[in-house]
């Protein structure tokens, strides 16, 4: 529309107009909402896994889920998992490691995880930690460092997966979640952090994540039941944490995948995980 030729009340009305028919001229247009893939920890379907590892995955990537994050008691051979994850649709997202194998096997390790193309490995786990010392810890944390150098040096992206107990647990002044990620560089170790386990010590998980902004790469999607259930996890939805402000806060941080794990005691592990994604597909996500 051209106002060159126009009397200043015809140039209010004709602004006017076009205020009516676009209400917001001059705004600059919204950014999309990032989007972030959606996995499963395949801890959650740990009973299905062992009876049918390739019609169980196929159900994962039936119910909608984008990708899974890897965990096995017994891991299959690499080229037959790679087809079956390749057959179903999925990605690999990641996979959980144990710390003693990245140690004292980590050249296998890391040649069946290139076999199978995931290139995120995490430490999900410290054995025995109620029974360390301090001493016990330092080297422990030693132990992180050097595993986490590892496998950045081969290519892969390091993380380490808290639970409660790094939280509650502490060694000296320190607890033992800010010894492990205060003292290992953050170039070589990056955080899963488990929204369930930050919640269940009554911490603030929407807090916590903004505090990783830049090094959070995974997220554990693990909801707290109500007081007075059963059990203390339950459906994304159907508990206590606030997942709205959660995500918000994981997106901002940078996360790269939302990963879904659940304890599945009332329900079958299947029917959980359809209702935790329906769930964050009602959010948005």
């Amino acid at each position: 529309m051209m106002f060159s030729n126009l009397s200043r009340r015809d140039f209010v009305a004709a602004a006017s107009l076009a205020l009516i028919s676009n209400p917001q001229p001059f705004a600059a247009a919204a950014e999309p909402r990032r989007k972030i893939p959606i996995g499963v920890q395949l801890w959650t379907l740990r009973r299905e896994l062992a009876e049918d590892l390739a019609g169980t995955l196929r159900k994962v990537g039936e119910i909608g889920y984008q990708g899974v994050e890897l965990w096995f008691q017994k891991w299959p051979v690499a080229e037959d998992l790679k087809k079956i994850v390749d057959d179903c649709g999925l990605k690999i997202a990641s996979a959980h490691v144990n710390l003693k194998d990245l140690l004292l096997d980590f050249n296998r390790i890391a040649d069946y995880h290139r076999k199978i193309g995931n290139k995120t490995l995490v430490i999900p786990y410290i054995p025995d930690y109620a029974k360390l010392s301090a001493d016990d810890w330092h080297r422990t944390i030693d132990e992180v460092r050097l595993a986490a150098r590892n496998g950045s040096e081969a290519g892969f992206t390091m993380l380490y997966h808290n639970h409660d107990f790094e939280f509650t647990t502490r060694v000296g002044d320190m607890e033992v979640f800010d010894l492990i990620f205060g003292t290992i560089d953050e170039k070589l170790l990056g955080a899963e952090i488990d929204v369930f386990f930050v919640a269940d010590v009554g911490r603030d998980p929407a807090a916590l994540l903004r505090k990783f902004s830049g090094r959070l790469k995974r997220v554990h999607l693990k909801e707290k039941a109500k007081p007075g259930s059963p059990s203390k996890n339950t459906e994304l939805g159907r508990g206590t944490i606030d997942w709205p402000t959660v995500l918000s806060a994981a997106s901002e941080a940078g996360t790269e995948w939302y990963l879904v794990e659940q304890n599945c005691e009332d329900r079958p592990a299947l029917e959980s995980i359809r209702s935790s994604l329906e769930y964050l597909r009602n959010l948005g996500v």
